[in-house]
């Protein structure tokens, strides 16, 4: 079933995606989607979390790294700016730790990662960013939703198997 929910959770992505007028990258919500469902219910929620928590992170960090970028237009395409990227790994990390969110470490380096290399020319970066969390947040939540749902009918049809053997019993 899970194969089916993944499947159904990118295509729904999608259809967002065309919903929202082609705003976005719809990449985004079908990784975010494929990452959160999970066969328990318990590891969907936990798995949104770090990727919640991992996203918020790595935005904040990289829009602030694309604004002070701005600033600096002479950093350009130079090996310095990949050298800054590596180096703002450092707090991004240790971010994760002081809150104690160490499994989204990997999703706040991968957004923040997103961000600063493949979106750095970007003219409005505050549009891009607020639409990569945007993406995320889509797939999170429609992973939970497809989860939550598939839980509750198995929950269901597990209620109705006992009912039977007890049935069969007093028989």
């Amino acid at each position: 079933m899970r194969i089916i929910k993944s499947a159904l959770g990118v295509l729904i992505c999608f259809a967002i995606y065309f919903i929202r007028g082609k705003q976005g990258t719809p990449f985004y919500s079908a990784l975010a989607v494929l990452w959160c469902i999970q066969n328990q219910t318990k590891n969907t929620v936990g798995n949104a979390l770090q990727r919640t928590v991992g996203t918020g992170i790595g935005a904040a960090y990289g829009l602030a790294y694309i604004l002070l970028k701005q600033k600096i237009p002479t950093l350009g395409d130079s090996f310095l700016h990949y050298c800054i990227i590596s180096l703002a790994l450092i707090p991004i990390i240790y971010t994760t730790v002081v809150i104690k969110q160490k499994k989204a470490s990997y999703f706040s380096c991968v957004v923040f990662l997103s961000i600063v290399v493949n979106h750095f020319m970007d003219e409005n970066p505050f549009i891009f960013v607020i639409n990569r969390s945007l993406d995320t947040l889509i797939g999170i939540i429609l992973g939970l939703a497809l989860n939550y749902r598939y839980m509750k009918k198995m929950e269901e049809l597990e209620n109705i198997k006992e009912e039977e053997e007890s049935a069969y019993e007093q028989c």
